[in-house]
């Protein structure tokens, strides 16, 4: 019976697999093997695109014979790509002619009710196109802003006041007359209390203008990199007669442009000719036979 039991065990062992010897050997580790490197394909770098498609604005790169152009006599500043008017909705206001000096000549019923617009790109510098609308320091007639213009007649009250654009006192604007940008108290003083009247616009699809088809863009959007407008209220409406417009525009680095020109000839409407009514003619009385 001893035996049978035994040669159970040992059978049942067998099939189990298990050992009735106690083993000290330390089993053998497997072989590490180190994973292929995997080869990472690689893209050149380029400039990231937003969502549209549309490409992100470069800054422009300042021309290095820019100091010889200006030492040569040379506005190395801005460069006018459009000076006009517009209509209050911000349709373009098309000029009625040009004198005989080629400027310009818009014509208004009424000095006020439109917008001035200014657009600009790069000069000679290459220099981005300033956009302060109000720099002013009345001890130093050099703090100007980046949109200088200015008008041989006073508009409205010609009010000297500077940036007198609000309520409670709201005042005209002073001429320049003749046209100077010389470093003058008085020209500062006048140019700036114009040109905080403006907006600043930077991107052509969010402009004060609009395109024929009733979508915003610059007048010159091939062209333009910014755009100043300003509406003409009553307090600075423009005295009847023709007024020349002079603009230059400043880069970041305070060198400005050539000078552009308009005339704004308000001339109101003739009033129509009185209606003249025909005499009745007096008729005979007629006698009862």
């Amino acid at each position: 019976m001893p035996r049978a039991r035994a040669a159970a065990v040992a059978l049942l062992c067998g099939a189990m697999g298990c050992s009735t010897m106690h083993s000290t050997a330390k089993p053998t580790p497997a072989p590490t093997v180190a994973p292929a490197p995997v080869a990472v394909p690689t893209v050149p770098p380029g400039t990231p695109t937003p969502a549209g498609g549309a490409a992100l604005p470069t800054r422009p790169v300042k021309n290095p014979n820019a100091e010889a152009e200006k030492k040569a006599g040379k506005a190395i500043g801005p460069i006018v790509t459009f000076a006009g008017l517009a209509r209050a909705d911000g349709k373009l206001t098309e000029p009625v002619g040009k004198n005989a000096e080629g400027i310009p000549i818009y014509r208004h019923p009424v000095g006020s009710g439109f917008m001035i617009v200014v657009e600009g790109k790069p000069g000679i510098s290459n220099v981005e196109v300033g956009r302060s609308i109000f720099k002013y320091d009345p001890k130093d007639p050099s703090q100007r802003p980046d949109l200088e213009i200015e008008v041989n007649h006073p508009l409205g009250n010609g009010d000297p006041t500077v940036c007198d654009a609000r309520p409670p006192h709201i005042g005209g604007i002073p001429a320049v007359n003749p046209p100077s940008f010389a470093e003058k108290p008085e020209i500062t003083a006048a140019l700036n209390d114009f040109s905080c009247r403006f907006e600043t616009f930077i991107e052509s699809n969010a402009s004060c203008t609009v395109e024929k088809t009733g979508d915003f863009s610059f007048v010159n959007p091939k062209e333009s990199k910014v755009q100043f407008c300003m509406v003409v209220a009553r307090a600075w409406n423009f005295p009847e007669g023709e007024t020349l417009v002079t603009i230059r525009l400043r880069d970041v680095d305070g060198n400005p442009g050539p000078l552009a020109h308009f005339i704004l000839d308000h001339k109101p409407n003739p009033a129509p000719p009185a209606r003249v009514f025909p005499t009745p003619t007096p008729t005979i009385p007629r006698r009862r036979p």
